[in-house]
Parts: structure tokens; C-alpha cells; sequence
């Protein structure tokens, strides 16, 4: 059931995080606050061909990258880097969003008995576990912006490199332990076919697809 190993690995992925919240993490703090990219003006020709080659030789979903980095296309300036940035930002924000969604998703009227208690633990373990990971997000995107500005070592853009790589897999592994939870099979009551459960796996579904580009582009875009 939900209290599966799954919310053990993300408490350890929790332990080693904050392990390595070292000076290294200082210094990434003197960079501005992590956020979601600003829209850009009108992206020209160019500047999509650019994000269009960097998607499709760096992504396995090359049309939803595309798609959702459209809107800042202009502000890249040739840096395969900042789309990774921004891609990461995106990524955390939904993430972000969807934990928001679902701390407010309840069973519907419907839903009685066990099946109505069984959504209501699925839904908590779920919560928990994005929120586990969620405490890490700026601390992952700071990482990223240090990466991406060009400064430090070659083992201290490594290490920012591992510990960026380790977050974006917890939390992308968030969205796929929440959906096989609510597909788990003898689950009572099928929770994947509730209303509530179908919100859910949309949701998680869209979250996992934009942690997983993110993912990519962190590994194939930044080098140390």
C-alpha cells in the first residue's frame, strides 16, 4: 500500500540533501531568488530554431519542451543552459502547483466507506510525499543558476551537477509513486477510477512529464 518504500527513499534522498547544504550552498545564495522565467517579447525565427535543436537532440519529449519553453524562447541568447534554468523553474512550479491542488482534493460525495478512507490516505501519502521533496526546490534551482553562470571549481559544478540531478529524480519519482498508489492493483474500490483519482493521475502525469524534460536538460545542456 501507500506506506511503501517509496516514502523511505524520499526521506533518504532528504537525509542526503541536506548532508551536502554546505558552503557550497552559501555561496549559490547570493544569487537571486529562484522563480519561474519571466515572459519574453515576440520570440524571432532564430531564437525558435534554437530552442526547436535544442529540444529535439536534447529531449525525449521534444514537442512538450518546445511547447512549454516557447514563451521565453527570446531570452535564451544561444545558452542551452538557460534553457535548462528555465525548464527547471517551470518544472518546480508545477510541482509547487500541483502540491497546492493536492492538499485540496477531497473524496466526493460518492465516495462512503472504505473506499472514501482509502482515498483519504492515498491523498495524505501523496501530499507527503511531494511535500518532502518540495522543501528542496530553491536550494535545487540556486544550484542550477550557479551552474548555468559559469562560476566555481570543476568539483564544486560537479557536485552542484550530482545534488541538482538527485532532487529533479525525487521529485519526478514523487509523481510516479502517487500514480501507482492510486493504480495499485486490490486497491478497494478502484481509487484510479474515482473522480478524485483521475485528478490526481492527470495531474501527476503532466508534473512527471515537465520534471522528467527538466531532468534532461540539466544532464544534456549544463556541462561542469
Amino acid at each position: 500500500m501507500a506506506s511503501s518504500p517509496s516514502l523511505a527513499l524520499s526521506f533518504l534522498v532528504l537525509l542526503v540533501l541536506a548532508t551536502f547544504t554546505t558552503t557550497t550552498v552559501l555561496a549559490t545564495n547570493n544569487l537571486p531568488p529562484s522563480s519561474a522565467p519571466a515572459l519574453s517579447p515576440a520570440s524571432s525565427a532564430a531564437a525558435k530554431e534554437f530552442l526547436r535543436a535544442t529540444c529535439t537532440s536534447k529531449s525525449e519529449l521534444p514537442e512538450l519542451c518546445f511547447d512549454i519553453l516557447l514563451p521565453y524562447a527570446s531570452s535564451f541568447n544561444g545558452s542551452q543552459g538557460k534553457v535548462a534554468r528555465a525548464s527547471a523553474a517551470i518544472a518546480i512550479e508545477r510541482h509547487g502547483g500541483l502540491l497546492d491542488e493536492l492538499r485540496g482534493l477531497k473524496p466526493g460525495p460518492g465516495d462512503v466507506g472504505t473506499e472514501r478512507r482509502m482515498l483519504v490516505m492515498l491523498l495524505s501519502d501523496c501530499v507527503r510525499d511531494f511535500d518532502a521533496t518540495y522543501m528542496f526546490a530553491d536550494e535545487t534551482l540556486a544550484r542550477i543558476d550557479f551552474l548555468v553562470s559559469g562560476r566555481g571549481s570543476e568539483e564544486q559544478r560537479a557536485s552542484d551537477k550530482l545534488r541538482a540531478n538527485v532532487w529533479l529524480t525525487s521529485a519526478m519519482d514523487s509523481g510516479v509513486s502517487c500514480t501507482d498508489w492510486f493504480n495499485e492493483e486490490g486497491s478497494h474500490g478502484r481509487p484510479a477510477s474515482s473522480p478524485v483519482g483521475k485528478k490526481v493521475i492527470a495531474g501527476c502525469a503532466t508534473a512527471t512529464h515537465y520534471m522528467s524534460i527538466a531532468l534532461e536538460l540539466l544532464v544534456n545542456c549544463i556541462t561542469t
